[in-house]
């Protein structure tokens, strides 16, 4: 399976290359037309000289090995950021493939990382999750994983329809706390990950009381300072793709012999 792997990983560092492009220009626009339009037009070119980037300046982290980080032209810095994410997606999705293997489910589990790594970066930077990502992944996730295994399509809409429902409550109750984005995001995992959601919420609340904590203690913000929740959920649905089944399998477990 080793080439097949190799070949994995150029396709994730390929479509990582194109999440750049989805994480830099998506939130730049508004209206889902005009965000659209912005992936394909203009093409890559270097954001301080304007100047288009040529095909073999262009190559997932190869090129920004061999420019040194710097644009060919201008020589101004590039994001450490764009290597990173091709990095991550195509690593992440060699994983995928040694977990799933050849099998239907490795297509979602694909969309599903590429979708949260987005919303990451996107969020982490402007406290945004764009809906032209999430509500068209949400969809295609639940269709998809119906497909596969018809026999669960009610799990997956119940984790979705209640992992958002909790999320709008919470919302509600405590504004400013949570924001819609993050509502539409936790039901785009549900729909993915079914009952798994569960590890992926607790994962994503915990790491974030641990970043808010962080703060407090440092002192670097205040006490009602805001802190992106997307980031927090992407990570704990990354670990509830792969592991999110063991643990709660786990936990019930030993929920079961403390009874």
């Amino acid at each position: 399976m080793g080439p097949l792997l190799i070949l994995i990983f150029i396709f994730g560092a390929i479509i990582g290359s194109f999440l750049n492009v989805v994480i830099y220009r998506l939130p730049r626009e508004e209206g889902w037309r005009r965000q659209l339009r912005s992936l394909v037009s203009p093409g890559s070119h270097c954001t301080g000289c304007e100047r288009s980037i040529s095909w073999y300046d262009n190559v997932p982290l190869v090129s920004y090995a061999v420019l040194a980080g710097k644009c060919r032209h201008c020589g101004e810095r590039i994001p450490l950021r764009y290597p990173l994410v091709e990095f991550t997606n195509a690593a992440l999705y060699v994983f995928a493939g040694l977990v799933f293997g050849l099998e239907p489910t490795l297509f979602p589990a694909l969309l599903f990382i590429s979708a949260l790594i987005a919303v990451f970066y996107i969020d982490l930077e402007h406290y945004i999750i764009p809906n032209v990502i999430v509500l068209p992944v949400a969809a295609a996730g639940l269709v998809t994983m119906i497909a596969i295994d018809p026999g669960r399509w009610l799990e997956l809409v119940l984790a979705g329809v209640i992992s958002a429902v909790f999320f709008f409550l919470v919302a509600i109750i405590k504004p400013g706390g949570m924001g819609m984005g993050d509502v539409k995001l936790a039901g785009m995992m549900g729909f993915f990950l079914g009952r798994s959601v569960l590890v992926a919420l607790f994962l994503g609340f915990f790491l974030g009381a641990l970043a808010g904590l962080g703060l407090m203690v440092t002192g670097r913000k205040g006490r009602k300072s805001r802190v992106p929740f997307g980031p927090f959920l992407a990570v704990g649905g990354i670990v509830a793709l792969f592991v999110g089944q063991h643990l709660l399998g786990l936990y019930l477990g030993l929920f079961n012999q403390g009874m």
